[in-house]
């Protein structure tokens, strides 16, 4: 959690009833993890059950229970329809190709540590114990193989015996990466 995206959370959620729901767009746009929007949420949520409360105990008090509910529902249905776009998987006769789109917030510019944390990112998104098993054992393969295609566009490759994983990161701070499984 940086400090600048906590500030962003509790200045969003200051509108009434709608401001924890301007907090989880923001940051579905800006991270596309669920688990990463919640902690922005909670964060912003009292800021938003206050002026919510302020507002309605003195303008419609007969309201006020109902419409305290509604900021902390109507997020979380949100953050999950931004964030699940991310993956999408398809199949051959000879292999199975999963793709994942992943926004990248880091600053560091060491392919080892982008691999690892765009890796990590989609390995928590995959659902399938298998998969999830045997891509995890990846982490350990060989060595990276970078290229730069030109300049804002990074490709780095891992190959581990059947599973070829590659990553494109590109200067929209979009990481596209593409696992194929051969059978």
């Amino acid at each position: 959690m940086t400090r600048r995206d906590t500030l962003i959370s509790i200045i969003s959620a200051i509108p009434p009833i709608i401001g924890t729901s301007i907090t989880s767009f923001i940051m579905s746009r800006k991270y596309g993890d669920l688990k990463e929007v919640i902690k922005y949420v909670m964060i912003g949520l009292p800021v938003t059950l206050a002026t919510t409360y302020y507002l309605f105990i003195n303008i419609i008090p007969k309201y006020a229970d109902y419409l305290i509910a509604i900021p902390a529902i109507l997020p979380l249905p949100i953050s999950f329809l931004l964030t699940r776009n991310n993956i999408s998987v398809n199949y051959s006769e000879d292999y199975i190709e999963i793709k994942f789109k992943i926004p990248i917030n880091m600053t560091s510019h060491d392919p080892h540590e982008l691999f690892n944390y765009v890796f990590n990112k989609a390995l928590g998104k995959i659902r399938n114990p298998y998969y999830h098993y045997k891509l995890s054992a990846v982490a350990n393969c060989s060595g990276l193989k970078v290229s730069y295609q030109n300049e804002d566009k990074l490709v780095i490759r891992r190959k581990c015996g059947d599973i070829d994983i590659k990553i494109i990161i590109s200067s929209k701070k979009i990481a596209d990466m593409v696992i194929d499984i051969s059978y």
